[in-house]
């Protein structure tokens, strides 16, 4: 499953990389996974270190860059791509992995959900 361009509601119908998920059969919510992962304070409410850890997660991808370029030195010029793309890659799955943790918040307590929506974070979609 991968994240889905969707309108937010909740920021003006500005277009941002959601996870839908269908909650009861028949009701498809979108999470922002594109804002949590821009902003992982937004995940502190939903567990203790999920915010770091998102934090640690990105500080890994831009350091596959690093390696990269500085491999290229000894090595080649294509390890920085491959960093570069190790990189891009390790992003998207960040951003998905924070849709994941709101989603898995969402399940287990109401509260988180209502929070998320409070938040603009999350909202009903059209199957």
């Amino acid at each position: 499953m991968f994240l889905r361009c969707q309108p937010n509601p909740h920021d003006g119908g500005r277009m941002t990389r959601a996870l839908v998920f269908e909650k009861t059969p028949g009701t498809h919510f979108a999470i922002d996974a594109e804002a949590l992962h821009r902003q992982p304070e937004l995940l502190k409410p939903f567990g203790r270190w999920l915010d770091v850890r998102m934090r640690v997660l990105d500080a890994l991808a831009y350091l596959a860059v690093l390696v990269g370029v500085l491999a290229a030195i000894p090595v080649g010029w294509w390890t920085a791509a491959v960093g570069l793309l190790v990189c891009v890659l390790m992003l998207a799955a960040n951003r998905k992995t924070a849709g994941r943790l709101a989603r898995a918040a969402t399940e287990r307590s109401t509260e988180s959900f209502r929070q998320l929506h409070e938040m603009g974070c999350l909202w009903l979609v059209k199957a």
